[in-house]
């Protein structure tokens, strides 16, 4: 166009005797409390189940064609994620973060850069800068973007003729204040953005504000975290609505963390369509990872490929730096390759 929880070792039993009514009292409770906790293990096993194993058949049907504006803000940014084909609701916990799910905000460290630049298709350049720092005390994390999509030399003719009377370009830009937070509820983090938009194509611009919301959460099954967002909630940019979505899923990591399987679901709700991802990140020791995705649901875009929706990638991961690295295919438009660069100090 990135420690699994730790049982608790319980309370220390008391030494005073407790009365018989109390003591019958208390292991009564305890046993209710097992069962909860039981019911509440198996509730986010099944749940996360549902997530990663739900039919493609039916989650990736077309749900009809729609119209909207500011179609760049459907362009994913960094290549970590769109290696694992958009698949990373449940993993953003980064500055791109900001992008994919601010709900994953509340779980940056340390203040991390991230950027990158794709030359897309013929004379179509799209970039991004991503910043996320946390505030003192445990206030949480403040962040920011700019992400933009340059269409350049487009031919204008007055009549048929075959050289231009002239040429524009069409510029379009998004710009992001962003807030996450850990919540008193262990394991669940939210966030949200606001955005200023504009795009300006010729001698026509427009102008639009619109607004993010996302969770990310780390469920009571070891290893498992789910995550969701509203994406893109806010008034017209011109005549046309801005491309709301609502994505979710999930990820599981085994192997000691060396493997990571992660699900999403995107519905584009102005646009009429949906996608269900599935990806993949393999790291083979602690600086080299592989990754591969597939998106289903693209046989609507008619762009005449079966290999559209798929995608590849790689990273290298240093003491304070990344580059990552994705390949994906878009049939008749050509394929695309993204680089992207992360710094943590």
């Amino acid at each position: 166009m990135t420690a699994p929880m730790k049982k608790s070792s319980g309370e220390t039993p008391m030494t005073t005797k407790l009365p018989v009514r109390s003591s019958l009292a208390a292991r009564h409770s305890g046993k209710i409390q097992t069962r909860t906790d039981l019911r509440s293990t198996e509730f986010f096993r099944l749940a996360a189940c549902a997530v990663l194993l739900i039919s493609p058949l039916i989650t990736a049907q077309a749900l009809g064609v729609g119209t909207t504006g500011a179609q760049f803000l459907k362009v994913g940014i960094g290549a970590r994620p769109l290696a694992m084909a958009g698949a990373f609701s449940a993993l953003a916990e980064d500055a791109d973060a900001v992008y994919w799910n601010p709900g994953g905000l509340g779980e940056v460290k340390r203040k991390e850069l991230s950027a990158g630049y794709n030359s897309l298709f013929q004379d179509q350049n799209q970039g991004f800068v991503t910043y996320a720092s946390p505030l003192s005390e445990g206030r949480g994390v403040w962040a920011a973007g700019l992400d933009y999509l340059v269409v350049s030399n487009i031919e204008k003719r007055a009549g048929d003729t075959e050289t231009p009377d002239s040429t524009f370009s069409n510029q379009n830009f998004a710009l992001t204040g962003s807030y996450g937070s850990k919540t008193p509820i262990e394991g669940l983090s939210i966030g949200a953005n606001v955005k200023y938009i504009r795009e300006t194509l010729d001698t026509f611009s427009a102008n639009a504000v619109a607004f993010d919301i996302g969770a990310r959460y780390k469920t009571p099954i070891e290893s498992l975290s789910v995550g969701g967002s509203m994406r893109n909630f806010g008034t017209k940019i011109g005549p046309d609505p801005l491309p709301l979505s609502f994505k979710g899923g999930a990820a599981y990591t085994l192997w000691n963390k060396k493997l990571t399987l992660a699900s999403d679901f995107d519905w584009l709700a102005n646009d009429q369509r949906s996608y269900w991802a599935l990806g993949a990140e393999f790291w083979a020791n602690k600086s080299i990872a592989v990754r591969a995705g597939y998106q289903f649901g693209h046989g609507q875009d008619q762009l005449q490929s079966r290999l559209v929706g798929a995608a590849f990638g790689a990273g290298l991961k240093l003491e304070h730096m990344r580059v990552d690295y994705a390949f994906l295919p878009f049939g008749e438009l050509g394929d695309t390759h993204r680089l992207s660069l992360g710094w943590t100090f």
